[in-house]
């Protein structure tokens, strides 16, 4: 393969859905991941654009028949449980809405026939929803608008391709990556509600999707590109992932990796860095980034890893892996459990997914605040496969398919660990 072909192909790698293929993407935003209470109901969506609480034996209540069938536009529970952000689909509008799973009270707060909303988080106080927007004449803007519907939607920022946004854990500014690589004039800065201009701006990003929050709030980690002469070649791009300090803006180095894009998720827990890689050669292994500085390999030398998820308290990690077709040709995905002291990996089990739970993985470090995959006490994973919503238990070993439909999550309260200073 050609020089430039490679680095094309790098370049595009983040508005290309690598395991659907036919399906198109540039969407999408956020990590914050959080340590959640026992839960025991998950909030499921689908089938025939239904939004439902199921309990253990399976009873569905419903909440909404109108949920919009779309990729991308899936709901969002907010950080105490106690509501959920859903779309709505009415012929050519599409409305955002927040529920309240108590009440049932439900609160307007974006309507749009030209600008329809997608990927929706929460800040971690609940006071905020952040959402995107595909564009009317191409491109995709992020809006914050206040949960209760106070005050209509603000547009802080627009890019002509990607865009993804992390929350601050004291829930007062917005981390957001704008329109990819320095190759293609991407940035990352932090934007305040209701501030106009940013407070911080790096103009260097490298191949990365999310950036994150440290812990404490007082850090970010994002992928930067080294400068380079000359006309760009595959040779020399080089991810480098780099922490920040807020208001001292002196880099930290802590990890590189040549002709290929880093997706990284921090530990709920810590400052861990987990991450992995996608290049000319496609997906690599999982990598942890430990406290004291050094990486080392978590994942099977041979397991190319195409998503990975903490689990709340952060000593493991379920990662997927490609797992081949079925006899009817359909995608298969592996589950596979690591510790973060990088024991042997546990394989769990192999599934067909929807496609649905497909488009979500490939932005897996963006939905892992929107979709809780591990319980609460780190004892199972929800899943959606072809055939209905799969809960896994880790400690039995065991899948039980809990309900009809495409996707799952876990609904229980969340605390930010950041807010427990």
């Amino acid at each position: 393969m050609a020089a430039r072909r490679i680095l094309l192909t790098i370049i595009g790698l983040l508005s290309v859905v690598i395991l659907i293929g036919s399906l198109s993407a540039g969407v999408v935003a956020f990590l914050l991941i959080t340590n959640r209470p026992v839960d025991q109901k998950l909030l499921v969506l689908g089938p025939n654009r239904r939004l439902a609480i199921v309990d253990r034996q399976g009873v569905a209540q419903v909440l909404a028949e109108d949920a919009s069938p779309e990729l991308f536009r899936y709901p969002a529970l907010a950080p105490d449980g106690s509501r959920v952000a859903y779309i709505s689909q009415q012929g050519n509008t599409s409305v955002l809405r927040v529920i309240h799973l108590q009440s049932g009270t439900r609160t307007e707060l974006y309507r749009s026939t030209t600008n329809p909303p997608l990927y929706m988080v929460w800040s971690p106080d609940g006071r905020y929803l952040s959402f995107l927007s595909n564009r009317g004449v191409g491109g995709l803007g992020v809006h914050i608008v206040p949960s209760d519907g106070s005050r209509d939607a603000e547009l802080i920022s627009v890019s002509p391709s990607s865009l993804y946004v992390a929350w601050q854990p004291n829930s007062s500014s917005l981390l957001v990556h704008i329109g990819g690589s320095i190759f293609e004039d991407g940035r990352v800065i932090t934007v305040q509600p209701g501030r106009q201009q940013p407070l911080h701006e790096v103009t260097d990003p490298g191949f990365f999707q999310v950036p994150a929050w440290s812990v404490d709030g007082e850090s970010f980690f994002y992928v930067a590109q080294p400068p380079i002469e000359g006309p760009p070649t595959v040779d020399k791009v080089e991810s480098v992932l780099t922490r920040v300090k807020v208001g001292e803006m002196q880099p930290q180095v802590l990890a590189r990796e040549p002709m290929a894009a880093i997706i990284f998720g921090r530990s709920p827990q810590s400052d861990e860095i987990a991450y992995t890689t996608v290049g000319p050669d496609g997906f690599g292994p999982l990598k942890l980034v430990a406290l004291d500085g050094s990486v080392r390999t978590l994942s099977a030398a041979d397991d190319d890893v195409v998503a990975f998820f903490w689990s709340p308290d952060g000593q493991q990690i379920a990662y997927l892996t490609p797992a081949g077709r079925s006899d009817s040709g359909l995608t298969q995905l592996r589950w596979q459990l690591v510790g973060r002291e990088g024991n042997n990996p546990r394989t769990l089990t192999t599934f067909t997914p929807s496609q649905e739970f497909l488009a979500q993985i490939n932005f897996f470090d963006a939905y892992a605040l929107s979709f809780d995959l591990w319980s609460s006490d780190g004892h199972a994973l929800v899943y959606g496969t072809n055939d209905g919503v799969y809960v896994f238990d880790i400690r039995r070993g065991t899948a039980v398919r809990r309900s009809d439909g495409v996707l799952g999550m876990w609904i229980g309260g969340r605390e930010e660990v950041g807010d427990r200073r």
